[in-house]
C-alpha cells in the first residue's frame, strides 16, 4: 500500500514537472515553428476572446482525460496520478500564465508578487517582444531557468 502511495506521488510530480519540459519544447519548436499559424493569435491581438492558441491547452487536457479514462477502465492509480499531474499543471498554467502574466480573467498581474513571480513576468515579457515564427527567447510557462531565461535587466523590487 505504501509503495503505491509513493509511486503515485512520484508519477504525479513527474507528470507535473514533465509538462513544463514538454511545454517548453513544444512552445519553441511547434508553436513558434510549423504551427505558428495557430499560436500567432496569442502574440498578436486579433480581437478574439477565444484564441486558436487555446487548442494547445485542449490537446494536453485531452491527454490528461485519456489517463483518467484508462484509470477508470484498469483501476491502476498510476494513470490517475499522471492525469492529475497534467491537470494540475494546466490549472497552474491558467493562474500563472493567463491570470498573472497576461492579466486575463481575474487581473492578478498588478498585485504585489514575490521576486520569483516578478522575474517570471519579466522573462515572459521578453518572450513577447520577439514575436514571430522561428523567433523568440524564454520558452517556459511556469518556471524560468536563471542562467538561460533571466533577462539582462530585471524590474526593480517594488
Amino acid at each position: 500500500m505504501y509503495f503505491n502511495i509513493i509511486l503515485d506521488t512520484i508519477v504525479f510530480f513527474i507528470a507535473f514537472f514533465g509538462m513544463e519540459g514538454a511545454a517548453r519544447l513544444m512552445h519553441k519548436y511547434v508553436m513558434h515553428g510549423f504551427l505558428w499559424s495557430i499560436h500567432k493569435d496569442h502574440h498578436i491581438d486579433m480581437g478574439h476572446k477565444f484564441q486558436r492558441n487555446n487548442l494547445f491547452g485542449l490537446f494536453f487536457a485531452s491527454i490528461s482525460v485519456a489517463f483518467f479514462v484508462t484509470w477508470a477502465k484498469t483501476g491502476n492509480t498510476v494513470f490517475a496520478s499522471a492525469g492529475l499531474g497534467m491537470a494540475m499543471y494546466g490549472l497552474a498554467n491558467l493562474v500563472v500564465h493567463d491570470m498573472i502574466m497576461h492579466n486575463s480573467y481575474l487581473h492578478l498581474r498588478d498585485r504585489k508578487h514575490s521576486k520569483y513571480v516578478t522575474n517570471l513576468i519579466a522573462v515572459h515579457n521578453m518572450h513577447h517582444q520577439n514575436d514571430g515564427k522561428n523567433k523568440g527567447v524564454n520558452w517556459g510557462f511556469l518556471f524560468y531557468i536563471p542562467r538561460i531565461d533571466v533577462p539582462p535587466t530585471l524590474p526593480k523590487k517594488r
